[in-house]
């Protein structure tokens, strides 16, 4: 059985970690060219301009992302608990 509140922590917390990471590349001005480098290698040229970086802006994504990835691993959590744990 899996421990719901921990695999919802795992991947908000990894969810939130990602996030921090796009966070400090918009702030230190390299996301536009990070989004351009990754366009390029799958071929494709991109309609999108990276914004200026908003501290609230940053925060609420790193929190929403949080939210929803710890509701997504409870539920996933929850899931795998209903089906595999039926069959132990």
């Amino acid at each position: 059985m899996l421990n719901k509140g921990r695999v919802a922590l795992f991947f908000g917390t990894l969810a939130a970690l990602c996030h921090l990471v796009w966070v400090v590349l918009v702030a230190g001005g390299w996301a536009q060219a990070y989004v351009s480098w990754v366009a390029g290698m799958h071929f494709l040229t991109t309609g999108y301009a990276v914004q200026a970086f908003d501290a609230v802006k940053a925060v609420e994504l790193i929190v929403m992302a949080f939210v929803v990835a710890s509701i997504g691993g409870f539920v996933l959590a929850a899931l795998w608990n209903a089906i595999v744990g039926k069959h132990k």
